[in-house]
């Protein structure tokens, strides 16, 4: 929200408020701009407002409108778009300059249109890689949620799960049979836990991006804390994407969710035998 977001992410008690240098579209300069000019002047009062308070082009408006930046007008996003598109081919520079009279905006009738509850998700997730609106889960075609949650691993060590969560981050760790991946994920209540991806089974059951996954793997509990041993994992589908008709383009949003991959880029570490160094059982000393 250009009235309550700074550059970087914000907390205000209970709401987190993302800061806009998670639109990418949206230029570094002009971002710190709507900041600096509503902490000098105010909050902005409405679309209008805004306009004559900053410069901004047409495609950078439509993508705040698009991610919900300018919902405290109260006005839909198609009423939103059409005024902006209206607002900017009638603006005259001389409109930015200091006025002792306000003058009054005009008003139109627009249509109300219905919208899906989805469509603000495909939206956010088009222009920042992950939806704030909902949760990825509330996307699913599946009404499946996993058998086991994450609070419930540690009571499950050296057996089998399935489980269905939303990938966080995956490392990348060198190894002398190939590439390894350590991931982390969140379920449907939000608790964390965490997945070992050995290079055998990733061939068979590679990462496909972001997004939600059904894993089956074996419980490891290490000094209370588990990890899961990946045996098999599919990326789960989306609903299709309610602001398009075309097939083809119902299905592109879902793949465009960021994926946080943290690269190694060490050779694999060497083993015992190959350095010669043996490893000796400690004994404390009396």
């Amino acid at each position: 929200c250009i009235n309550n977001s700074i550059y970087e992410t914000t907390v205000y008690r209970d709401d987190v408020y993302l800061g806009l240098m998670h639109i990418e579209k949206l230029e570094t300069k002009l971002a710190k701009e709507i900041v600096e000019e509503r902490i000098l002047h105010g909050p902005y009062r409405s679309l209008e407002d805004f306009l004559k308070r900053i410069s901004i082009g047409i495609e950078t408006l439509q993508t705040l409108i698009f991610i919900g930046a300018l919902r405290f007008t109260g006005l839909q996003k198609n009423e939103l778009l059409i005024q902006a598109r209206v607002s900017l081919n009638h603006f005259k520079p001389e409109q930015r300059l200091p006025s002792f009279f306000e003058t009054p905006v005009q008003a139109y009738q627009l249509p109300k249109l219905a919208r899906d509850r989805f469509e603000d998700a495909f939206d956010e997730i088009e222009i920042l890689g992950f939806p704030v609106s909902c949760s990825p889960f509330d996307l699913l075609q599946t009404r499946f949620r996993g058998r086991v949650m994450a609070a419930d691993l540690p009571q499950y060590h050296k057996q089998e799960v399935k489980m269905l969560a939303y990938l966080i981050s995956r490392k990348h760790v060198p190894t002398k049979k190939g590439t390894m991946f350590f991931g982390t994920w969140i379920d449907v209540n939000g608790d964390y836990f965490d997945t070992a991806h050995f290079p055998d089974n990733l061939q068979k059951y590679p990462f496909q991006g972001g997004g939600c996954y059904l894993l089956l793997g074996q419980v490891e509990v290490d000094f209370h804390f588990p990890t899961i041993t990946i045996l098999k994992m599919a990326k789960m589908p989306f609903i299709p994407d309610p602001r398009y008709a075309d097939d083809d383009k119902r299905f592109e949003t879902q793949r465009k969710i960021v994926e946080d991959v943290s690269m190694t880029q060490r050779k694999p570490y060497p083993q015992e035998h190959e350095i010669g160094l043996p490893r000796l059982r400690m004994t404390p000393k009396k």
